[in-house]
């Protein structure tokens, strides 16, 4: 096995999904919507994600990421599947469901905040292992990333504005600022889009901390759908650009 393209495709799946790991208002964001990126590392095609959200059930939304390794990538089997439970009339995370297949490797992680939104119960299950499990008090309003970002969607986004959230990631916690910086156009292969430009800025460590800041670019349109995304980790840099998005269609019957 070659050990630096299995490095690269693990890092570029696990990448693009803390990207994404990544969006609502009204016209674009529910049931329905699909947005399909291509994802770079160090500038060398090396994948595909997609981001759809699924069918509601009551007032919870899933939000379904998934990735894969193709381009350079392509010879390794990885594939990255995330179900992010989102609460549509209280905006807030209600748990996350992960399955991971790397070459031959499978694992599967899950976590569910309770009623009150205080307390996280996390699961992490490893092939040949016993399960690991974990409850963690978390503060009110605790998000998970892609809540997070489902939640910056929601907003009335302006240059100059901050919002500063507390984040759930596995077993990790810590403060999301995301700072609106400027208004700008940006070409992708799926066409150009006015976008505000934000800059994130999380608390990952090891190979996820990132040596320079998080930058998102999400339409101006209402919607606020994700244009692109760019990053750079400690063991290199992931850009994802837009290749395709579908509004949602039952925004209405939803709120």
């Amino acid at each position: 096995m070659n050990r630096p393209r299995l490095a690269l495709a693990r890092f570029t799946v696990a990448a693009w999904l803390a990207c994404a790991a990544l969006v609502a208002r009204a016209q674009g964001f529910g049931p329905g919507e699909e947005t399909v990126f291509s994802v770079r590392y160090l500038s060398v095609p090396t994948g595909e994600g997609r981001i759809r959200v699924g069918n509601p059930e009551g007032d919870i939304w899933p939000v379904i990421l998934q990735a894969r390794t193709g381009g350079a990538a392509s010879l390794l089997d990885i594939r990255e599947h995330l179900v992010s439970y989102w609460d549509a009339p209280r905006r807030l995370s209600r748990g996350s469901d992960l399955q991971a297949y790397e070459v031959g490797d499978f694992h599967k992680d899950s976590a569910r905040f309770d009623a009150s939104g205080r307390q996280v119960t996390v699961i992490e299950q490893r092939r040949g292992r016993v399960a690991k499990q974990m409850v963690l008090a978390v503060p009110d309003g605790a998000l998970d990333l892609t809540g997070a970002f489902v939640w910056l969607r929601l907003q009335e986004l302006e240059v100059g504005r901050q919002y500063r959230l507390p984040i759930v990631s596995g077993t990790s916690q810590f403060t999301l600022l995301a700072d609106v910086l400027s208004r700008e156009v940006v070409r992708t292969p799926a066409g150009e889009f006015e976008s505000f430009k934000i800059r994130v800025r999380t608390g990952f460590d090891g190979k996820f901390s990132t040596k320079r800041d998080t930058f998102l670019w999400l339409a101006a349109a209402e919607g606020h759908h994700l244009v692109r995304a760019s990053a750079e980790f400690a063991v290199g840099s992931v850009v994802a650009e837009l290749k395709s998005y579908h509004p949602g269609g039952q925004i209405a019957a939803a709120e």
